[in-house]
């Protein structure tokens, strides 16, 4: 053979397997991200496992696996790691022809709330050229972060007086149509529920048992409104803590619980919701509901959402709750919205302890201070 034709054949080779890298590289390319665990509580860990599979029979050299995901979560190995307005994490394989690779990213979880990654972008490049190649992946993994739950100590007294309010109404709506038997009499009793036949046949004073014209309900109002222009974003985290605390408190004791807030939902833009309920699913509704609150987003004006609730609430023996750190005039006036409907309120805030701590003026509301830790 003569020379001159070596470097022509060798050209040529370089031409067809750049166009082969070219056209068939990506082929049969997959990869895959999952989550280990689809929730874990906000300070847990869990992992992220990358799955690299390349069906083809040109080997990757040097590939490039990027993702993106919202600030919040804590990838141990932070040399491939950059933070800008998202996380940004960028790993490096290197696969043979028909072979798998899987990679275990542990994961630090300190801040509530809903993470997904619907996508990965992936580039690569052949030892002969400087051509680099890129294409997308679709994805599908997601990861709730669940606000954890306070000490019972911490809530104790706040649950003991919703309790109060929850029998207080309960005395307040009994049905006297509906006789369900007798006991004896307490000095709370009164007078109209005595039972003057018994209590003259038996001599000992005895009131009737009624039914209630409905069940007990607690409805958690959420403001997430900030107090101010300069404030501990910690706070509105804490507000959401006690609304979930309180939430599973109270199903625990059977009473069901529904959730109003400004708030609006992470995927779907719309303002958070949650009817009434105490199963333990529900538990599981109200976690997932307040993982997905994004705190970035536009809040609906909690006034009109309340007046709107009030107006077509059907169950008298409803019990509201006011959290929120915010006491600017919508937040007060909100809360006396409340007030004007059921005629007492609590309003617990949370505060640090360098905050003013005075009453609302209106002393239907009983302000409750959280000192935030």
């Amino acid at each position: 053979m003569p020379i001159i034709l070596i470097p022509i054949i060798l050209y040529l080779l370089y031409q067809l397997e750049k166009y082969l890298f070219a056209r068939y590289w990506e082929r049969n390319l997959e990869v895959e991200l999952g989550f280990d665990k689809s929730a874990v509580v906000e300070g847990e860990e869990t992992s992220l496992t990358e799955v690299v599979t390349n069906r083809n029979f040109i080997p990757l050299h040097i590939l490039q696996v990027g993702f993106q995901t919202d600030i919040g979560l804590a990838f141990d190995d932070e040399t491939n790691v950059t933070v800008s307005d998202r996380v940004n994490v960028l790993d490096v394989f290197s696969l043979r022809f028909y072979s798998r690779i899987t990679r275990t990213l542990p994961v630090h979880c300190p801040q509530r709330g809903y993470y997904s990654i619907l996508q990965t972008s992936i580039n690569a490049s052949d030892f002969f050229s400087p051509d680099i190649h890129y294409a997308m992946r679709k994805q599908r993994t997601s990861l709730y972060v669940y606000p954890r739950l306070l000490p019972f100590a911490r809530i104790e007294p706040l649950m003991l007086q919703l309790c109060g309010e929850v029998v207080t109404r309960r005395i307040l709506y009994e049905d006297n149509f509906t006789f369900r038997g007798i006991r004896e009499y307490v000095p709370t009793d009164p007078m109209g529920s005595i039972n003057w036949k018994a209590t003259a046949r038996t001599g000992q004073m005895k009131v009737n048992i009624h039914d209630y014209t409905s069940s007990p309900e607690i409805t958690l109002v959420l403001n997430v409104e900030e107090p101010r222009i300069l404030f501990e974003t910690e706070l509105l985290e804490d507000s959401i803590r006690i609304c979930m605390s309180l939430a599973d408190e109270l199903i625990k004791k059977g009473i069901p619980v529904s959730l109003l807030t400004n708030g609006k939902d992470k995927v779907t833009g719309e303002t958070v919701t949650l009817s009434a309920g105490a199963s333990k699913d529900h538990v599981t509704s109200f976690l997932r509901a307040l993982a997905r609150i994004d705190l970035t987003k536009d809040k609906d004006d909690l006034r009109e959402i309340i007046k709107r609730n009030v107006e077509k609430e059907d169950n008298d023996r409803t019990t509201y709750c006011f959290i929120s750190t915010s006491r600017r005039e919508g937040a007060v006036s909100a809360a006396q919205t409340l007030c004007d409907k059921k005629g007492h309120l609590l309003w617990i805030c949370p505060i640090t302890r360098d905050m003013d701590n005075t009453p609302i003026g209106d002393k239907r509301i009983d302000l409750r201070m959280f000192i935030h830790e």
